[in-house]
């Protein structure tokens, strides 16, 4: 017990006093301890610590409680579980807040579900429709527009002559019923007649002259105008003024025979629109400087390089460029020589040393072609003999590894792929 002279009360907390909070009642804590119950309430709730209490009586007060508000709210001002405050208030017999009061159906009332709607009846009855609806249901009775009725042939006259919608307001019928009827006897539809339908004095109008006017005259969008025209599969009347008419038969004549900005300016085209067209033809473009390639001139590729040759013939460097890939000819001064079929036949069958010292190639070269063409070198690696294969754990592997010019790895690896024990367990 607390003995000391002063409170502690704002002092810090030491380690004693956090092991014992919330393990003992809050006045004997502040009695212990030397500290407020407020102050020790905070700390508590501060790190969330719950005091264990016993359950305690219920007062007359918390009694005149139960049934005032909801078990919830009771609960959450009593400092008690909710179904603590259930269980009180059933023991007691006090009744809900809200008390439910289920309103029995009479045979009278059951008599009536199903012969009008489930609304209607509602409102008669003084009832929700959602417990009209459960009832009815519960019931085994169907809704009242399910109900089926006899079509009278009256009403079946009427069928075809409007709208489904329609004659089903006239007839009190849903419109899923009248469709469904209808079908089953076969009759069409009523064609359905819109508002802006095209008649038969706009379509004589298409193909006569441009969309573009007709859709003025008739007072239509172009758009509409020519998707109407494209269904009937009337051809359209090209437009003057209009870049995007169609090319006729002299027009298409004039592409490649000079450049496409002048071609285009001829046409009263863009150019792009002529470059498009001419490359959909697959003809070439329009260069009034190209000359073929002599024999002469083709014998100097690959001997002279390429700035050489163009200054010569008088070409662009870049077509000489061209010219030569299109020959497959290597640069007479590149550094990158080509294999030939001789040099590739003595890959993976002299070593990569001798085979860069024949050809010029550099080493790294060598081998690289060598791996493309998934060759080995010889030289790096010697196959194994049966001679040798015999050798293998009658001696130790060092020693036969200095008597075949080997590594000592390689004799092991050899002896454990040949499932070979080793010299030294067979010997002890």
């Amino acid at each position: 017990m607390f003995t000391g002279s002063k409170l502690r009360s704002g002092a810090s907390w030491t380690t004693a006093e956090l092991k014992q909070i919330g393990k003992v009642p809050d006045s004997v804590f502040a009695r212990r301890y030397g500290r407020t119950i407020k102050e020790i309430v905070a700390e508590r709730e501060q790190r969330r610590i719950k005091l264990p209490t016993g359950p305690r009586r219920w007062s007359a007060s918390e009694i005149k409680m139960l049934g005032q508000f909801n078990d919830c709210e009771v609960a959450r001002r009593l400092r008690r579980t909710p179904d603590q405050v259930r269980k009180q208030r059933i023991r007691l017999g006090v009744p809900p807040l809200q008390a439910q009061h289920i309103k029995k159906w009479t045979h009278d009332e059951e008599q009536i579900l199903g012969t009008i709607t489930d609304r209607e009846l509602a409102k008669r009855l003084g009832r929700s429709e959602g417990g009209v609806r459960a009832h009815r249901l519960a019931l085994g009775l169907r809704k009242y527009n399910l109900v089926g009725r006899i079509w009278l042939p009256e009403e079946e006259k009427l069928l075809g002559t409007a709208e489904d919608q329609v004659i089903a307001k006239r007839l009190g019928r849903s419109r899923i019923s009248v469709l469904q009827h209808r079908r089953k006897l076969g009759i069409p539809p009523l064609p359905r007649v819109f508002p802006n339908a095209w008649t038969e004095k706009e379509d004589s109008l298409l193909g006569t002259r441009s969309d573009a006017e007709i859709a003025n005259t008739i007072h239509r969008s172009a758009l509409a105008v020519g998707q109407r025209r494209a269904k009937l599969g009337i051809p359209a009347v090209p437009d003057p003024e209009f870049k995007s008419r169609p090319y006729t038969k002299a027009e298409d004549k004039l592409l490649g025979t000079m450049p496409d900005a002048k071609l285009a300016g001829q046409l009263g085209r863009t150019m792009f629109a002529i470059q498009a067209r001419r490359i959909s033809f697959g003809i070439a473009k329009f260069n009034g400087l190209r000359r073929a390639w002599t024999a002469e001139e083709t014998a100097l590729i690959g001997k002279l390089p390429d700035e050489e040759i163009a200054r010569r013939l008088n070409r662009t460097l870049e077509s000489v460029k061209v010219f030569r890939g299109k020959l497959h000819i290597s640069k007479p001064d590149s550094r990158h020589l080509r294999w030939t079929q001789e040099q590739d036949a003595l890959l993976g069958k002299v070593p990569d040393t001798e085979v860069a010292q024949r050809t010029g190639h550099p080493l790294s070269s060598v081998s690289a072609r060598r791996r493309q063409l998934k060759l080995t070198d010889p030289s790096s690696r010697a196959m194994w003999t049966p001679a040798e294969d015999e050798v293998l754990g009658t001696l130790p592997d060092a020693e036969i590894a200095q008597r075949l010019n080997r590594t000592v790895s390689g004799v092991m690896n050899r002896r454990k792929k040949l499932r070979i024990p080793s010299w030294l367990s067979a010997n002890g």
